[in-house]
Order: structure tokens, then C-alpha cells, then sequence
């Protein structure tokens, strides 16, 4: 049976490896664990041939960030992949500190030991992008937005020709943005991924040149809690476990965010257009109706919660197919 799928599979790769969408993944990975369940969701649709992963780079400054973000590749197989973090002095993102990240780095061998072994995310943003195909890379954030401000500064150079706006023009299909409250969120004292750097959340969703999905869902969907059937050294497990403590389960922000950048014709999506997400200076956001702008918003369709949640803990638990 085992020989029967391989050959199957390796019959229809050239069809499968058509319909992978080619990711860059942008965690903050420090105050959430529902980043480490994102980011093992997006491990299982590479094995899949759902999803390529050309990058998973980091928002964060907190100094053990990008070595648990490799910590988790390399779990997955995939711990080569390139990783970069901020290295502008645009704002410090890494005083909230994490419950898990530095413990992670220091139980599992990584070739980053901090940040400061990574390279800019900017390099990294623009290297990947210069070698993709026009119209094929979709980036999806779950954290700070720093490192797409940086991107969209950036200027000509040895790597591509292009300024950071015409090669995201260029090469982006599109951005989904895991951030803010729909239909809107005015408490500047309640924490969202766009306040610790709200002047780039700002920059970036204004400038941004192709469309931005931008979604708020998860709060009251659940995942994370079978992750203790899963082996004991799973870094995502021990993670969870970190953060949780006696708690089984976290809200899917994150995690819903990263299925809908692979799977958007999925059914368990409605796409609103009439209008524009705008974020506030200090961070807070506001759907507001109007024109149609290059913003959309995910919003759930009705009755698909349970679905989706059943759909995201079967990801989060697979098992990696190349160690």
C-alpha cells in the first residue's frame, strides 16, 4: 500500500506542486502559543503539497524568538528554512517577553541561539521575493508588523533593482494579516498584534500595494488541546503546555489566519469588500464601509466554527512526514 501512494504521488506532483501556495510566514512568536499552533498547521499543508514555505521570519525582538521559530522547523524537517528578524531601530517589540520561547530555544539544538544570529528580515523579505514568479507569494502575518514597514523602505540593491513597493507590487499576490477586532476594537488597554508597533501597522496598511485580508477570528474557537496525543519532544506540544499550564486549549487567531492563506475557497469563509480597515495611532482598528479599497475582512460563515476547529486540531497533531 505504502509503495501504491508513493507512486501515486510521485504520478501527480507535477499537478499537486501547481496548486501550492508559496508562503512567507511573519510570527511574532513570543507572547501567544497560538503562533507555535500556526505554524505546525502550516508544516502539515507543506507535507501535504498544499503549501510551500519559502520563509518564516520574525516580528519579534524579544532574543530567543528565532530560535524557537527554528526550533520548530527543524522538527518539522524543514530546518533550513530561512528565518530573519528586525534590525531597524524603529521600535523596541520584544519588552513583552514570552512565556516559552527561550525555553524552547535552550531544549532543542538550533543553529540561531538568539536574534542576534539572524539575518535582517528585510534581506530575507526581499531575497525570496526577487526570486519567486510575478503574482505568486502570499504573505501572511500573525504578529508585529515592523517587518513589513521595513520591506516597503526599502530601497534598490544588490539583491533586486526594485524598491520594496514595486517588488511586493511585483511579486505579492496578496497579504493576510492575522490583527485587530471586527467590526471594531477601540480599547487601546486590550492587547492586539497592531499596538506594540502601531505606527508600522499603520504605514503597512496604508502603503501596502495588493490586496490585505485582514482577519480577527478565533476567539471562540478553541485549539491546542490535543497536542498532548502527540510525542512528548514535539517543541509545538511543549509549547502549549508552557503557556497553558493546566489550560487545554487557546483561542485560533493565529492558526485560522494561516488555513485561510492556504485554503481561501474553503467553506467556511465569507470575504467582506466595502470598505477599508482603518488603524488608529495608537493601534486600535475600525472596519469602515465605504469604496472598495485593495482591504478585505474574513469573517466566518454561520454554524462552520466547530467544523473549522475539528479541521485545525487535526493539522496542529500531524504527524511530520520528513524528520
Amino acid at each position: 500500500m505504502r509503495h501504491i501512494l508513493f507512486l501515486l504521488f510521485a504520478f501527480c506532483s507535477p499537478l499537486i506542486a501547481q496548486a501550492q501556495v508559496k508562503i512567507i510566514f511573519d510570527t511574532d512568536m513570543d507572547t501567544d502559543c497560538d503562533d507555535a499552533g500556526a505554524l505546525a498547521i502550516l508544516h502539515a499543508l507543506a507535507d501535504q503539497a498544499e503549501a510551500e514555505i519559502l520563509a518564516t521570519v520574525v516580528s519579534s525582538r524579544y532574543r530567543w524568538s528565532a530560535s524557537c521559530v527554528e526550533a520548530i522547523n527543524r522538527y518539522y524537517g524543514r530546518g533550513q528554512l530561512p528565518i530573519g528578524v528586525p534590525k531597524s531601530e524603529w521600535t523596541d517589540t520584544g519588552r513583552r517577553g514570552s512565556r516559552y520561547a527561550k525555553q524552547i530555544s535552550e531544549r532543542f539544538e538550533t543553529r540561531l541561539q538568539t536574534n542576534d544570529d539572524a539575518p535582517d528580515a528585510v534581506d530575507v523579505y526581499r531575497r525570496v521575493l526577487a526570486a519567486e514568479q510575478d503574482n505568486s507569494v502570499v504573505v501572511v502575518t500573525v504578529g508585529y508588523l515592523t517587518n513589513l514597514r521595513d520591506l516597503l523602505h526599502s530601497e534598490p540593491d544588490a539583491i533586486s533593482p526594485l524598491a520594496g513597493p514595486e517588488l511586493v507590487r511585483r511579486k505579492v499576490r496578496h497579504w493576510v494579516c492575522m490583527g485587530g477586532r471586527y467590526p471594531e476594537h477601540l480599547d487601546p488597554g486590550v492587547f492586539g498584534n497592531f499596538k506594540p508597533d502601531p505606527s508600522s501597522a499603520v504605514i503597512a496598511a496604508n502603503q501596502w500595494p495588493t490586496p490585505i485580508y485582514f482577519s480577527g477570528l478565533g476567539e471562540e474557537i478553541g485549539t491546542g488541546g490535543r497536542l498532548r496525543e502527540t510525542p512528548s519532544d514535539n517543541p509545538v506540544r511543549q509549547v502549549y503546555h508552557l503557556y497553558l499550564g493546566d489550560k487545554r486549549t487557546r483561542p485560533s487567531w493565529d492558526p485560522i489566519a494561516v488555513l485561510y492563506a492556504v485554503r481561501p475557497r474553503a467553506d467556511f469563509w465569507k470575504i467582506r469588500s466595502d470598505g477599508k480597515n482603518h488603524i488608529f495611532d495608537n493601534g486600535t482598528n475600525q472596519w469602515r464601509s465605504g469604496a472598495a479599497t485593495n482591504h478585505r475582512l474574513v469573517e466566518l460563515q454561520p454554524e462552520a466554527g466547530e467544523r473549522l476547529r475539528e479541521v485545525l486540531d487535526g493539522l496542529m497533531v500531524q504527524s511530520p512526514w520528513a524528520r
